[in-house]
């Protein structure tokens, strides 16, 4: 089970460094391309919406084919994808190349959280989360590699195909050792027969509107913090990077530390927690001009943000009237309606009230995890 272990944490770890390395160079696209905060959030639409429309199908398609074949076919999406989209001439050309960006890695998510879902059935045991560190752990060294080659000046085409030889060369390091799908068709035999790709239940539904809440904050936390530290003249002692990275470093620690803390709590409590340090994270970095504590912040909403996901999906792998990766690509299409809208309403906020204002909306967001955390689930663990 080791190499089984080590392969699918490459995959976690691959998907982190791709969509990190994307996200530090959103402030040169910005330049570039001559784009108002507005535009730019329409063009970072093409990113969810590519997840949104390849999760029912990569759903569909692991009830059909092996999961680790999925993953190699997403790794290999990657490998041509990242120097097209490190290359994009204008602003078609970047929403096309994000769109084909966010199918391949949502294919990815959905297959190799299959695959750990697999794994934990196999061990009886939870690890979700410390998989989750791992894409944490690649995104913290996406963004400080990231930020070494901006201060290079190495172009977007080299930076990004320089990843895409990074994904080549890791194939025959992982594919060999992914699961074979059997045990996961042994757990969705014994879980029931629910098929439907939106029969999740009151529980999974509201479990699924947090996790909504989550990834709009991670998702906007990658394609605008870098920008707003950029544009803040409070940053004069690190790169405008160091808001990112920092908060990558709290998702690597917090999702370490995870699986542990699942243990101890139940749902309920630990997802009012994360609510309530979103806010209060990112309400500091957002009213502070010392960037000490705008950094701090960060790390704070990063804590926050960290286990959402991982819990989320772990419960919705367990659930028992519905197969596991049906179940998982069900909370992640409504997850990620958040990347679908929130670029774009933090892009026209910021046009119209500055970005600092239209970050608030992650801190109300934090609100109303904590208050459906509350008040909408059960109290039960995991």
């Amino acid at each position: 089970m080791l190499k089984n272990r080590a392969s699918i944490s490459l995959l976690f770890f691959l998907c982190g460094i791709n969509f990190a390395s994307w996200a530090t160079r959103i402030p040169d696209f910005k330049d570039k391309l001559h784009l108002s905060d507005s535009e730019l959030g329409t063009i970072l639409m093409g990113l969810p919406i590519g997840s949104l429309i390849s999760l029912p199908l990569a759903g569909w398609l692991i009830t059909k084919y092996e999961s680790k074949w999925i993953c190699l076919t997403a790794i290999i999406m990657y490998i041509f994808i990242m120097p097209i989209l490190g290359y994009s001439p204008n602003s078609f050309g970047l929403f096309i190349s994000l769109f084909l960006f966010g199918m391949a890695g949502d294919i990815l998510n959905i297959a190799m959280n299959t695959q750990v879902v697999t794994l934990e059935t196999t061990l009886n045991k939870q690890i979700m989360s410390s998989f989750h560190a791992l894409f944490s752990l690649g995104l913290m060294l996406g963004a400080f590699c990231g930020g070494i080659i901006l201060n290079y000046q190495v172009s977007s085409f080299n930076h990004l195909l320089l990843i895409g030889v990074l994904n080549l060369i890791s194939i025959p390091l992982f594919i060999s050792h992914l699961l074979p799908d059997h045990f996961k068709k042994n757990q969705e035999k014994q879980g029931g027969e629910k098929k439907s790709f939106y029969d999740l239940g009151p529980h999974l539904f509201t479990l699924s509107f947090i996790a909504f809440c989550g990834m709009l904050c991670e998702g906007a936390m990658a394609d605008w913090i870098t920008l707003y530290f950029k544009e803040s003249t409070f940053i004069t002692t690190f790169p405008t990077t160091i808001g990112f990275t920092s908060f990558a470093l709290s998702m690597v620690i917090g999702r370490s530390l995870g699986d542990y803390v699942s243990k101890m709590f139940s749902i309920k409590n630990i997802l009012f927690l994360n609510g309530i340090l979103i806010s209060a994270g990112l309400s500091i970095t957002l009213i502070t001009t010392n960037e000490y504590t705008m950094i701090i912040g960060c790390l704070i909403a990063g804590i926050g943000i960290s286990t959402i996901i991982p819990i989320i999906y772990s419960e919705a792998g367990r659930a028992k009237n519905i197969s596991p990766s049906v179940a998982i690509a069900s909370v992640s299409t409504i997850a990620y309606v958040g990347f679908l809208i929130g670029p774009v309403i933090i892009g026209y906020l910021s046009d119209y009230w500055g970005l600092n204002k239209a970050l608030y909306l992650l801190v109300f967001l934090g609100v109303i995890a904590s208050f459906l955390s509350k008040f909408r689930l059960s109290e039960q663990k995991i």
